[in-house]
């Protein structure tokens, strides 16, 4: 059966992207990963963004780091939910993960592991300087993956990403 994997980064949410991936899914008829993906990190740059503007000291308790987690599994949780109720309507099988850890290799090894056709990734709206500096883990995924890439970026549509040609919309 041919498979569909949606992922949904912790830092952004795409409604755009969620109802490409189950069209795309009914359309095959595949059935549809959703990946909830929380970078690794995380919770230190959360920490470290509360504590550049003061609002709490240099140090982090575990208990803080905890709740921080504890958060983000709640709204991947509630995303999760969201996009099932979307394959539910749609009547597309759906199975639902949740990982924490590298992005890139996250997706790759789901991408592999599950003998996924196509990927439909989100990332964050680039700013042009940036570009020329560091890779979002959606455009390395789109270079190294097996499978068909489509990303959304920046509230834009789909972008199909070229292996080593990767295509951007600002």
């Amino acid at each position: 059966m041919k498979k569909v994997l949606l992922v949904l980064p912790s830092y952004t949410a795409s409604e755009e992207a969620a109802e490409f991936a189950v069209r795309r899914a009914k359309e095959e008829k595949a059935a549809l990963v959703a990946l909830y993906l929380i970078a690794a990190g995380t919770a230190d740059d959360v920490f470290e963004t509360f504590s550049d503007i003061g609002f709490i000291g240099d140090r982090p308790s575990s208990q803080v780091s905890e709740a921080i987690m504890k958060e983000y599994r709640q709204r991947g949780y509630e995303e999760l939910g969201k996009v099932q109720i979307k394959t539910m309507e749609e009547g597309v099988a759906f199975e639902p993960l949740m990982e924490a850890g590298e992005p890139v290799e996250k997706v790759l090894s789901t991408i592999e592991g599950m003998g996924i056709t196509t990927a439909v990734l989100v990332k964050r709206k680039e700013r042009a300087i940036l570009r020329y500096f560091q890779r979002s883990y959606a455009d390395e995924v789109a270079e190294r993956a097996p499978c068909e890439v489509i990303v959304f970026a920046g509230g834009h549509g789909p972008i199909k990403e070229e292996k080593k040609d990767v295509k951007e919309v600002d």
